[in-house]
């Protein structure tokens, strides 16, 4: 079984719209970094809130910020390079969920699995465990979360 990474990007977009318990559904553990922790914590918005639950509900766990070993650009932010450097040390199967665009060439110059929120969504469906991903990625859209039309026409089923 692979080990999930998370960054707070999709982590935080999930809880504004009140969808983190998808991941739950779609994996058994999901893991964040410290950095990534404090990134989701920051406040007492709701997401803030929602991700600290799941975090005392033991399926998202957080683990110690990695020693940084491998180059990555240092446009990305910490919660990013701590992701993907975690990611690169842990010796089995990774899955990362990433969303930013910089982050993800990184990490597919390592040659790490990465998957976004939007393809997470369009598993979701597959499962049942929601009806319409391009719904809840409109709803995305309108919270301020930005996934593109090119990428939810890529993503779409051809029936």
């Amino acid at each position: 079984m692979a080990v999930v990474i998370a960054d707070a990007g999709p982590l935080i977009a999930l809880a504004k719209i009140n969808q983190l318990h998808l991941l739950p559904a779609l994996f058994t553990e999901v893991l964040i970094t410290q950095a990534v922790a404090d990134e989701c914590l920051r406040g007492q918005a709701s997401d803030a809130v929602l991700i600290k639950q799941a975090l005392d509900s033991g399926w998202l766990q957080r683990v110690d910020n990695p020693t940084f070993k491998h180059p990555l650009s240092r446009s990305l932010g910490l919660g990013e390079q701590s992701s993907i450097e975690y990611a690169l040390q842990t010796h089995s199967n990774t899955l990362l969920i990433l969303d930013d665009g910089l982050a993800r060439k990184q990490a597919l110059r390592k040659q790490l699995v990465i998957v976004g929120t939007a393809a997470l969504l369009f598993a979701a469906q597959r499962k049942t465990l929601i009806t319409d991903a391009e719904a809840v990625i409109a709803e995305l859209n309108q919270v301020g979360y930005r996934i593109s039309a090119a990428v939810v026409a890529h993503l779409t089923p051809t029936y």
